[in-house]
């Protein structure tokens, strides 16, 4: 049955036709959660912690956002989002809530497609994820999310056609346009499948020089376990040791553009070496 939704993070999203970012409309499938995003001007409910129904949680701009599982809606209150800023960052905390409500695990990461898998890229904000992430779009490499990582088994779920920058990257020569009041230099990423298997992690680090480490399983299942979003809510212990199994790396590189491109060329022949050897185990 078609729904009119969008695909974008996992979800099947109505109300938001106006973002341009997001899929076009189709049949939900592979999973896709039914939400229903919506705006609202009176004055919003009192806070209220998330449980595993229903949550309210004032924003850090004031506004409000009530998710509420049983009727798959997610409103906002306060003052209207253009749709820039619908597509990210408002669509990011709906995301993480009704994914981990569906036992799936968010992670504030991103990821790009090399050898037909999805490979993380995790760091906190200011670690040049972003920056990263457009190299690779301008080297025809497919970018599956900017921001944030859904995950659901051994696969991830593709997230809005859209990486933002702080500022353009030199010398890639990609368009982009200014969103979110001019704070952001978007660049709109093409069209991939909604969901992509799960190859394993890269761990941004800043340095001297660009080289992988490998990191060791013990250590990606603690980092996983202590990373993934609403930590509150239960997860599945099978779910975290198929993810903390995969393989992993701390790439370490210097805070310089001109470090971008080999940076890729490295995570390349380390990727591709991984998949001869015998791929993600």
């Amino acid at each position: 049955m078609s729904t009119g939704g969008r695909f974008v993070y996992g979800l099947c999203v109505r109300g938001l036709d106006g973002v341009e970012e997001l899929s076009a409309p189709g049949e939900a499938g592979d999973g896709h959660i039914a939400v229903h995003v919506r705006q609202a001007t009176g004055p919003p409910p009192p806070p209220a912690p998330t449980d595993t129904q229903r949550g309210i949680r004032v924003l850090a701009d004031g506004r409000t956002l009530v998710v509420d599982r049983l009727r798959g809606t997610a409103t906002f209150y306060g003052p209207a989002l253009t749709p820039d800023v619908l597509a990210h960052p408002y669509l990011a905390p709906v995301a993480t809530i009704f994914n981990r409500w569906a036992g799936r695990e968010t992670f504030h990461s991103g990821a790009f497609v090399q050898g037909g898998r999805a490979w993380a890229v995790v760091g906190p904000r200011t670690a040049g994820k972003s920056s990263l992430l457009a190299t690779l779009a301008a080297r025809d490499v497919p970018v599956v999310a900017d921001d944030i990582l859904v995950v659901d088994g051994n696969h991830v779920y593709a997230g809005p056609r859209c990486v933002d920058l702080r500022q353009p990257v030199p010398g890639t020569g990609q368009p982009g346009r200014l969103v979110r009041a001019g704070d952001r230099v978007r660049v709109a990423l093409p069209p991939i499948e909604p969901r992509v298997p799960l190859g394993g992690w890269i761990f941004l680090r800043w340095g001297g020089a660009v080289e992988l480490t490998r990191v060791p399983g013990s250590v990606l299942l603690a980092r996983l376990a202590g990373q993934r979003s609403w930590p509150r809510l239960p997860s599945d212990p099978a779910a975290l040791l198929t993810i903390g199994a995969l393989p992993a790396w701390d790439l370490t590189r210097p805070r310089d553009w001109s470090a971008l491109v080999a940076t890729h060329r490295v995570v390349e022949g380390t990727l591709d070496a991984q998949r001869v050897a015998g791929g993600v185990r």
